[in-house]
C-alpha cells in the first residue's frame, strides 16, 4: 500500500477497520457488508436516487431531501446488515477540494506546516472559510517535499455524520470517490498512472509518476443529466480536458507513458464511451477490471470506491 493512502484513510482520524462502507453520489446510493472473517462480500445494495436528492458543493448544503435519503438508507441497512456502528463514507467529489504543492522545505511543527499549506491554499481560494479542515500527505523529493492536501468544510462533514446519527452510525473514514480509488491502482514503482473519475455532475482527473502523485483536476459539467446528446459532450468535454493534462504533463515532467484507468458513473453506453477514446486515440482499462467480483459493469463502477477502501 502506497504512503499517500496509508497516509489519508486518516482523513480525520485513525480510524479502526470496518466492515460496512456507504457511498453518497448525487445520482445513487450504495452499500457494502464484508464478512465477519474475511475480507468478502456479503451484502450490497445500489439504488438510484431522484434528481436534487443530493446537491454536492463545497459551499452550500449537500442533502437537500433528508427524508427521501432516510428512506433509502433505511432500505439498505435492511440489506447489507451493518455488524457495527463505525462505518466508510464516500461523500460526493465535489463536495471537497484536492491540492499538490510543492516547497523546498516545511518546519517541523505540525501548526506551522499547517499555516504555510493554508497560505498556499489561499493564493488558489482567497476566500477561505474559515471551517475548512485539511488533511495533507508530505511526500519527500529529490529537490524538496511535495505536499498533497484534501480540503472540506466542518459543515460538510457534520452534515453526513449527523444524518446517519440517525441511525446509530459513527463515521471513522470519510473521503471522496478519487481516494477510494486510489487503491485499486496497485501502484507498480516503475510506472506512471492517469486515474479518470466521470460522475454525472463532474469529474477528476489524477496522475501518478512512479507513482509519485503529482496532480490532480476537478471540473463540474454545466449541462443537463440524461439526454444521451449531452452525455457525448459530457466525454467529450472530459477527455479535451485529458489532452489539456497531458499537454501540461509534458511540459512540466517530459513524455510518460502512463497506464490510463478510468471509472465511468454518467448514463451513456459503453459504445459511446470507446468511440470517444477512440476519437482522441487514447486507451483506457476500466478500473473494475483489476477486481474480482461477481457483477456487473455497472454495479462495479458504482461500488468500486468503497471496495477500493475495504477489499
Amino acid at each position: 500500500m502506497n504512503q499517500f493512502w496509508d497516509k489519508i484513510t486518516k482523513f480525520f482520524s485513525d480510524p479502526p477497520q470496518v466492515s460496512t462502507g456507504f457511498y453518497i453520489s448525487p445520482h445513487y446510493f450504495c452499500g457494502v457488508t464484508l464478512s465477519a472473517k474475511e475480507k468478502r462480500i456479503d451484502d450490497y445494495y445500489i439504488q438510484n436516487l431522484p434528481q436534487g436528492v443530493v446537491r454536492p458543493s463545497l459551499n452550500e448544503k449537500n442533502i437537500i431531501e433528508s427524508e427521501v435519503l432516510k428512506q433509502e438508507f433505511s432500505k439498505a441497512l435492511k440489506k447489507v446488515k451493518v455488524r457495527s456502528k463505525n462505518v466508510v463514507l464516500i461523500f460526493p467529489e465535489l463536495s471537497q477540494k484536492t491540492f499538490t504543492f510543492s516547497f523546498d522545505s516545511l518546519p517541523g511543527s505540525p501548526q506551522e506546516r499547517e499555516q504555510i499549506i493554508r497560505f498556499r491554499i489561499r493564493k488558489k481560494m482567497p476566500f477561505l472559510p474559515e471551517d475548512a479542515r485539511i488533511s495533507y500527505d508530505l511526500i519527500s523529493k529529490n529537490s524538496g517535499i511535495r505536499a498533497v492536501v484534501i480540503l472540506t468544510r466542518d459543515y460538510i462533514v457534520k452534515e453526513y455524520q449527523e444524518f446517519l446519527d440517525q441511525f446509530g452510525l459513527k463515521v471513522r473514514i470519510f473521503i471522496p470517490p478519487s481516494v477510494g480509488l486510489i487503491n485499486l491502482l496497485k501502484f507498480e514503482s516503475d510506472k506512471n498512472y492517469f486515474l479518470l473519475n466521470v460522475e454525472q455532475d463532474g469529474f477528476s482527473l489524477s496522475v501518478y509518476i512512479k507513482p509519485e502523485f503529482i496532480l490532480y483536476r476537478q471540473k463540474r459539467f454545466n449541462l443537463e443529466m440524461e439526454e444521451l446528446g449531452n452525455a457525448k459532450d459530457k466525454i467529450e468535454d472530459v477527455f479535451h480536458e485529458v489532452e489539456n493534462t497531458l499537454n501540461f504533463i509534458e511540459g512540466s515532467q517530459g513524455k510518460k507513458d502512463l497506464h490510463f484507468l478510468i471509472r465511468c458513473g454518467i448514463n451513456c453506453s459503453y459504445k459511446l464511451l470507446e468511440e470517444t477514446c477512440n476519437k482522441f486515440s487514447f486507451s483506457f482499462d476500466r478500473i473494475g477490471s483489476v477486481l474480482d467480483v461477481d457483477f456487473n459493469l455497472k454495479e462495479v463502477e458504482r461500488l468500486s470506491p468503497i471496495l477500493g477502501v475495504m477489499l
